[in-house]
């Protein structure tokens, strides 16, 4: 009987009584009712009525009576003094009421006065009412009258009186008359009632005190705990009646100490129910039970802790002395949690548990480390427990005991708690609590942890205790590298600011310093602290890199000014690549980066690895933003060099070497192709008539700019140079101006644009071989060159000569229709070829007739070429400009036909999407559905069969179906990954698909359909070994036993082994259908005395000879024993073919 016992239900309880009740008025009314149906009127004038309305007038009245109550009782004034009371009663009243005074037996009427000295006169004349008038006021009447009268009716045995009374008593049951009610119900053996006030007093125990149980008798009182609690011990501790415990110790006295360690539902045990009692009795008991050997360090089932534990979650400080004082073990620790009454107290924020445990620190495991490895104050700082923390300071804790993962209680409160909490931290420093640890398995220091969570306070906190700021992690990191990782810039400017002067700026295992990571992190702020705290802009790390030269290669411009901008410096011998710092930035277009080098005095005409100005290193990779920044500082534009005899640039001053020739930046670029580049040497006033200069003058070609960029078809280059004024009639050493140049390497463009020239003095001029340009090109027969020069000198511009092709075609119109050895023109050819940009032209351009065939004999068109071609497009083109897609060549093959035997269902769909008639036939009889299965082609077959226009069912010229065709086909003929088996499956599929417009013949027809020799396709998919097809027909009944026109049929055509027919007999899933002939294959004939049969399992015609054998056949379901012939019978029942 716990504090948590279930709550009574007060509605089902009345539901209860309520039932109890509206069955008894059920009865009442039944008997009522029968009593009225036997009565003659309904009226009070008759007997019963009268005799009623008599006995109710002589209640305490004289008449008629014949006995008489002496009742005796004392007044509350006078209890020693006694007052009588006469009551006239009637002995026939009593004696149909009760047997208790036993008057029936009064014959001689003798009894003449009752006396009763021993009942309460209220109730008695409440009794004596009823018994005369069958009537009780309930509802005025308080619970002890009540209790009195049921008392009174018990002792006179009026028993319809005392079962009123006891209903009533159960209607009035509540919490605070359960108990008085409980002891009358006992005292009177109401079994029935006890029961329920027992039910109810355990179910609102919780609301039930020691007062409510004062009165009741230890037995009575134990007698009910016993009978309806599950926890004995426990409800009696918690009403404080020791007389009752005394009585559990009487009757329990085997079970002890046992008993007094058992739990309740909430894990309690009695003593703690003692110690949490607040009854003036609880102490004494919680003694008793101590006495009788209850366990003071009982652990519960569902946390595994001890009562002290409990009593500690309880703030029960007092009973926490007393257990100590008893015995208590204090060192107990919880499982599997491993922590103790300490670990529990930490997380109460209270003076008075702090000051126990100072009070009590000598019987305490104060540094006791619990299963997640954390000491009491660990968990107090996680806590939060600023009171705790002092308290176990000052108890002499350990500060710095430590997990395996290195966190002590100094980490625990700035890492793992919900927030840092500062006044524990500072407690903790200033109470010596180490700063320079490490946590994580030793791999972080404790400094640098709490940087990387940008914990300013915490970081100056370590400060100020001296931390040492160099420990480095397993990576190499100090903390200055974890504030730089995480962009804490106030943390790192408080470390320099605490170590002004005496930071080592380290570098981590990847070779970085604080100050790299902050640069590459492109945080400048932390960087510019870093510099101020004395890291060194300008050092080097293992493989020679500096910062500047990373800021280079990464193409960070931002960077880059920063760093030079704070004294970063270029050592001569500092390369990138081989390349100094600013040639890099020049290259890579850090626009910023070369004006702060140039600003801070870098040379800007020093020479770069290509031996010529920085210049060329800007345009060479396309940077003219850069470029046009050097030519505003004053860059040379021409930077000429020397080279060697291998094309070398020599360094200025050599003489070592023989040199070889001289030639300015703008030569360079235009050999390198760098037309950009180039364009804006010109347009920033390169020199354009610059010539190269050879040290063999044989060797000079005399080439000026125009000549190179004409004759490399850099015709941005020529046009810069035309519009900056370059001499256009300069000639090399044979005569010849660029324009010449344009001509011999059929420069179109470049010709055109020396002829937008203003001045074309260039045109007349002829060269050491007496041609001019015009006469040039005419020689080369380059007739679009020559059109421009002419429409230029006689300033005509004609449009028509724009293109080649269109030239050639209107100067020879029949050169698109000649042919070649095969007789194809270009059409056909490139059609063949697959290449669509050339039948588009010819169609377009050249207009080729698109109907013409080849001369070959074949009579193939264009469109039957297209049929096989690989591009659709080819075909769809053809189509449209093709007025009859049904053309046919020499041997009546249309393009459809011609797609099929080819395999090419697209094409086959794209003509029949486009009109192509399937059914026209070629020299051999075939429609395209002949063609498509000849092919062994599915998707052709597929591609032919959904068309509704398709004739399924067509014959060629030696009347071979579908079905004949496909029994042809063998391994060889069929496509990869294909069977005949796969094709006729879907010839088949499709006219099964149709079965439901046919009937039974007409399929049967088709299937079994014979050729001009009589064959039918089961009998040539046999002659011709294919098995697959055999199957798939007789799965359709298809005749075996059908002749050709040579009288042979499946069972007497000549194979090697009869393993295909024995196979194929032994497949057979239903009876094929019958043949029909003259003679049978023994060859007798049938006449009336030869008559014909049927073999009932392969369906063959057969005389009484070759079919004696009778037999059920299992696999058709005939159980009945039917005529076989031979081979059938010798298959059936040993599955292998008779010898002949």
């Amino acid at each position: 009987m716990g504090s948590k016992e279930k709550e009574p239900n007060y509605l089902d309880i009345l539901k209860e009584q309520f039932s109890a009740l509206q069955s008894e008025y059920l009865e009442l009314r039944r008997k009522y009712d029968l009593e009225r149906a036997a009565t003659s009127s309904e009226s009070e004038d008759t007997f019963p009525g009268r005799l009623l309305n008599l006995t109710s007038s002589l209640l305490q009245k004289p008449k008629f009576s014949d006995v008489t109550f002496r009742i005796s009782s004392s007044s509350s004034s006078t209890p020693s003094e006694s007052t009588v009371t006469v009551i006239p009663a009637h002995k026939f009243v009593l004696t149909a009421r009760t047997d208790y005074w036993k008057l029936d037996d009064d014959v001689t009427g003798q009894i003449q006065e009752i006396s009763e000295d021993v009942v309460d006169l209220d109730a008695f004349q409440t009794a004596i009412r009823w018994i005369y008038t069958d009537q009780i006021e309930m509802k005025t009447m308080s619970d002890e009258k009540l209790l009195r009268v049921c008392e009174t009716a018990a002792h006179f045995r009026l028993e319809q009186l005392k079962n009123v009374c006891v209903q009533q008593l159960g209607a009035r049951l509540h919490v605070d008359n359960c108990i008085q009610i409980y002891e009358f119900a006992e005292k009177q053996q109401l079994r029935p009632l006890s029961t329920v006030c027992g039910t109810m007093i355990a179910s609102s125990w919780p609301q039930l005190g020691p007062a409510h149980f004062a009165k009741m008798t230890a037995p009575l009182l134990y007698r009910l705990i016993d009978g309806n609690t599950k926890n004995v011990l426990h409800s009696i501790v918690s009403i404080g009646r020791e007389d009752v415990l005394f009585l559990y110790f009487m009757q329990n006295s085997e079970r002890i100490p046992d008993c007094l360690n058992e739990m309740d539902a909430e894990g309690a045990t009695a003593l703690e129910h003692a110690l949490c009692s607040s009854h003036e009795k609880a102490r004494l008991i919680a003694e008793q039970l101590i006495e009788k050997k209850a366990n003071v360090n009982v652990k519960d089932k569902e946390r595994g802790e001890t009562i002290l534990m409990r009593m500690c979650r309880k703030e029960n400080y007092s009973a926490m002395d007393f257990l100590l004082k008893n015995g208590a073990d204090a060192r107990i620790c919880q499982s599997p949690g491993d922590y103790n009454v300490v670990h529990v107290a930490t997380r109460i924020h209270s003076d008075q548990v702090g000051k126990w445990i100072e009070e009590n620190k000598e019987k305490l495991d104060l540094n006791k480390v619990d299963a997640e490895e954390r000491t009491p104050l660990m968990c107090a700082v996680i806590s939060n427990n600023h009171l705790i923390c002092e308290s176990l300071i000052r108890s002499g804790v350990h500060l710095d005991v430590a997990t395996s993962e290195g966190h002590t209680a100094l980490s625990t409160c700035l890492l793992i708690s919900d927030a840092p909490n500062r006044r524990i931290s500072e407690l903790l420093i200033q109470n010596g609590s180490q700063v320079d640890f490490r946590i994580y398995s030793n791999r972080v220091p404790f400094l640098n942890e709490i940087v990387s969570r940008r914990d300013t306070v915490g970081v100056e906190a370590l400060l100020a205790a001296g931390v040492d700021c160099h420990v480095a992690d397993s990576e190499g990191k100090t903390a200055c590298h974890v504030a730089a990782e995480t962009g804490a810039t106030e943390i790192m400017s408080r470390i320099v600011e605490a170590r002004r002067g005496g930071l080592r700026w380290t570098r981590d295992s990847e070779d970085r310093t604080a100050l790299d990571i902050a640069v590459e992190r492109r945080d400048l702020k932390t960087a510019r602290i870093c510099i101020k705290g004395g890291a060194d802009v300008n050092s080097h790390d293992k493989n020679g890199r500096s910062l500047l030269s990373k800021a280079i290669v990464s193409d960070d411009d931002e960077i880059g000014v920063f760093l030079i901008e704070n004294d970063a410096r270029a050592k001569n011998e500092d390369r990138i690549h081989g390349k100094s710092y600013l040639e890099s930035a020049c290259e890579r277009g850090l626009l910023n980066t070369v004006r702060s080098f140039i600003s801070n005095g870098c040379k800007l005409n020093s020479r770069c690895s290509t031996g010529y100005t920085l210049i060329h290193a800007a345009l060479s990779q396309h940077k003219l933003d850069v470029a046009a920044v050097l030519v505003n500082f004053g860059c040379d534009l021409e930077s000429k060099v020397t080279l060697n005899t291998s094309g070398d640039v020599m360094e200025e001053g050599d003489e070592s070497t023989n040199w070889s020739t001289r030639q300015t930046l703008l030569h360079r670029l235009i050999d390198d192709g760098d037309q950009q580049g180039a364009v804006f040497l010109i347009e920033n006033g390169a020199d354009v008539n610059a010539r190269r200069e050879y040290s063999n003058p044989s060797d000079d070609d005399l080439f000026t700019p125009c000549h190179m960029a004409i004759s490399w078809a850099q015709n941005e280059i020529l046009m810069a140079l035309r519009d900056k004024g370059a001499d256009l009639s300069a000639v090399d050493t044979d005569g010849r101006t660029p324009a010449h140049i344009g001509v011999r390497e059929q420069n179109v463009d470049g010709v055109k644009i020396l002829l937008e020239a203003e001045n074309v003095e260039f045109i007349p001029i002829r060269d050491k071989f007496g041609q001019t340009i015009l006469s040039q090109s005419m020689a080369v027969k380059d007739h679009q060159i020559a059109s421009l020069i002419v429409a230029r000198f006689f300033s005509l511009r004609n449009s028509n000569f724009l293109q080649i092709a269109s030239l050639i075609v209107a100067r020879q119109p029949h050169a698109a229709v000649q042919t070649n050895g095969n007789g194809e023109n270009l059409l056909h050819q490139a059609i063949r070829q697959n290449d669509i940009e050339s039948v588009l032209f010819l169609l377009a351009v050249a207009k080729a007739d698109p109907c013409r065939p080849i001369t070959d004999g074949s009579g193939k068109t264009p469109l039957h070429l297209a049929a096989v071609a690989r591009d659709e497009m080819i075909l769809r083109n053809l189509i449209l400009v093709n007025d009859d897609v049904n053309v046919t060549s020499s041997d009546g093959t249309t393009p459809l036909l011609e797609a099929l035997k080819h395999r090419n269902d697209k094409h086959a769909g794209i003509l029949m999407e486009n009109g192509a008639e399937p059914n026209l036939k070629d020299e051999y009889g075939e429609n395209a559905m002949l063609c498509a299965v000849r092919s062994g082609s599915l998707d052709c077959i597929r591609a032919v069969a959904d068309s509704p226009k398709t004739n399924r069912y067509a014959r060629n010229k030696i009347g071979y179906t579908s079905l004949h065709i496909c029994a042809l086909l063998t391994i060889d003929k069929l496509p990869k990954r294909t069977t005949s088996s796969d094709v006729i499956e879907l010839i088949l599929n499709y006219e099964e698909t149709e079965e439901s417009k046919w009937n039974e013949k007409q399929f049967a027809s088709f299937i079994d359909a014979r050729d001009s020799d009589g064959n039918t396709a089961l009998m040539i998919a046999y002659s011709q070994g294919n098995a697959g097809v055999c199957r798939s027909l007789l799965k359709r009944r298809a005749c075996m036993g059908q002749r050709n026109n040579g009288d042979v049929n499946v069972f007497t055509y000549e194979t090697a082994t009869k393993q295909l027919l024995l196979g194929l007999l032994e497949s057979l899933e239903s009876e094929p259908r019958w043949s029909d002939g003259d003679t049978c294959d023994c060859g007798s004939k049938f006449s009336l005395t030869s008559r014909k049969h049927h073999c009932r399992h392969c369906g063959r015609h057969v005389c009484s000879k070759c079919s004696e054998t009778t037999m059920p056949i299992a696999k058709y379901g005939e159980e009945k024993r039917v005529r076989v012939c031979d081979v059938c019978a010798h298959v059936i029942s040993t599955g292998t073919a008779p010898r002949r």
